[in-house]
């Protein structure tokens, strides 16, 4: 399991990640995922890889929704 920084949660109306709203975008699938830990819990969620595009940036991030239905963000961690 590769290690992944949470970025945080959403009830799906607005989060940032390097400053743009990724609910305001058109997420691109890439196609693969991967297991995080839901940070409270420690609980394992498989959560899909998407990357959006702004312009002049591409954001990459795994997203899903935890129990609770909120959203997860997680990107690599920095050694990674």
């Amino acid at each position: 399991m590769k290690n992944y920084l949470f970025l945080g949660k959403s009830k799906g109306e607005r989060f940032c990640i390097e400053g743009i709203d990724v609910f305001s975008h058109k997420w691109r699938s890439l196609g693969q995922c991967d297991i995080v830990l839901e940070p409270q819990t420690k609980r394992p969620y498989s959560f899909s890889a998407y990357e959006i595009e702004t312009t002049g940036k591409t954001i990459w991030f795994l997203a899903g929704k935890f129990r609770d239905e909120s959203w997860g963000f997680y990107q690599p961690a920095a050694d990674d």
